[in-house]
């Protein structure tokens, strides 16, 4: 296959949800991929922030001259963006490459178990990842949870140095529970037997992770008021340390924009820190899984993460975080002026919201905005928009079902938000740019795909040619 027909291959592969199982990829792991799964990885799972911490995590671990490899998603221009290693995307031809090598190894898979059937959609994704990370020869992976996590493909692999669940909160309720305790139930379904979780789960969430974590005899390292380090060892509280340090090293030098970054960049950067430590271990040890090796120690101090930061060089790890660049959240579009975020729940909205009355106060934003029907945009858009503002709202294109523009307009008149429909996200651009007042800047929100058609309407085809940086333009 060229890289077109490994696009149009993907695309007709079967959702993975339609067919929830681990049972699958662990079985195709262990027939094909046994050595290409094993690479030592991060795992970051999470309601919110996941690609965030997962993009910091990578930064500053190239920042120590370590060569690694990441797999977010969703991409926002092309598949490519999926796959990374040393900051670089997989080229069109690797790419092609390996779905090539993957199809025909799925479709005798398939043939040969006829009870669980070929590799669906995002088990083929994490399938291409562990082959490209395999052959580029990565030391480390850092790898996003696709959806949830308990029967996520990503948890098929058998490596992880540590856990993050960055935390939880209502989204997916129709696959993953409509409480907060069910969905923490399935994103702890991550959680590795004897390997260290890091999260900022907080109440309901917290508990149940903690619950899951002590079943599975797994440290957890929760932070408290996001100024508190706090350990836990079967579900008691052990020990805190202060989170000023690092803190102060994240708002000094981190790129990314909004504070909901910092409290991502300090579980990536205690993720990275439990890393560099049980990388010494397992240099000393050289036998046992990671998991072995874990249960058989005692976890290190909240402290110890801490000063394990500041053990390295600080001017190459500032590079780090000042190097982080994560599109399409808060980010702003190069050569225009817009702003982009892909908040799609509530709790994403929220931080958004949060952002812009910080930074504009004075103005007002004008929304263009789309949102798929499985998600609940009325809480969106209510922790989003103000009454008084514009919001433009125009149906997304995709494979999944958008909520109706009427349906968009009626949720926002009952606000008292004014509501205007157009027939495509880049009509409602082009409106919104041609009619903004004086004290009103354009943000585009409420999925991935608004954004994505934000960026072909401007002609991009690579998402990093249209990043500007953290400072508008």
């Amino acid at each position: 296959m060229n890289y077109l027909e490994a696009k149009t291959y993907l695309e007709s592969l079967a959702p993975t949800l339609s067919r929830p199982t681990l049972d699958r990829m662990r079985r195709f792991i262990e027939a094909y991929l046994s050595e290409e799964a094993d690479i030592p990885c991060i795992h970051i799972g999470g309601t919110n922030g996941k690609g965030s911490t997962v993009a910091i995590a990578d930064s500053i671990l190239r920042s120590r001259g370590y060569k690694v490899g990441r797999f977010t998603g969703p991409h926002l221009l092309r598949w490519n963006e999926r796959f990374h290693v040393d900051g670089k995307a997989i080229t069109d031809e690797d790419f092609a490459r390996i779905a090539t090598k993957l199809r025909d190894l799925s479709e005798k898979f398939g043939k040969e178990n006829k009870d669980v059937g070929e590799l669906t959609w995002f088990e083929f994704l994490t399938a291409m990842a562990f082959m490209h990370f395999a052959e580029s020869k990565v030391d480390v992976a850092v790898v996003e949870v696709g959806l949830g996590g308990r029967f996520d493909a990503t948890t098929a692999r058998t490596n992880p140095f540590v856990t993050v669940i960055t935390n939880v909160s209502l989204d997916h309720t129709h696959l993953l529970g409509d409480t907060v305790e069910k969905i923490a139930f399935e994103k702890a379904g991550i959680i590795e037997p004897g390997i260290s979780v890091v999260t900022a789960c907080q109440d309901a969430a917290l508990d149940e992770v903690l619950r899951v974590a002590r079943e599975k005899m797994s440290p957890v390292y929760a932070l408290a008021n996001n100024d508190q380090i706090v350990l836990y060892i079967n579900g008691k509280r052990e020990a805190s340390s202060p989170a000023s340090p690092l803190l102060s090293l994240l708002k000094e030098n981190l790129s990314l924009l909004g504070n909901h970054q910092i409290q991502n960049g300090l579980l990536a950067l205690l993720a990275v820190a439990k890393f560099l430590i049980v990388d010494k271990d397992v240099k000393v040890q050289m036998s046992g899984s990671i998991s072995e090796i874990a249960l058989g120690k005692t976890p290190p101090a909240p402290q110890e993460l801490v000063d394990a930061i500041y053990k390295c060089d600080l001017e190459t790890l500032s590079a780090g975080l000042k190097n982080v660049r994560w599109p399409g959240r808060l980010q702003y579009l190069k050569n225009k002026d817009i702003l982009l975020d892909g908040a799609h729940n509530p709790a994403g909205a929220q931080a958004l919201r949060a952002f812009l009355d910080q930074k504009y106060p004075g103005f007002r934003p004008l929304f263009v905005i789309s949102s798929f029907e499985t998600k609940d945009v009325r809480q969106l858009l209510s922790s989003l928009v103000h009454k008084g503002e514009r919001v433009f709202v125009a149906e997304a294109k995709g494979r999944r079902s958008s909520h109706s523009k009427e349906f968009l307009l009626h949720c926002l008149m009952l606000m008292g938000a004014e509501g205007k429909s157009f027939p495509s996200i880049a009509a409602a651009v082009d409106a919104a740019r041609a009619g903004k007042e004086r004290d009103e800047f354009i943000v585009i929100s409420g999925s991935f795909a608004a954004i994505k058609e934000t960026l072909q309407h401007f002609g991009y085809t690579y998402v990093e040619d249209s990043y500007l940086s953290n400072v508008q333009a």
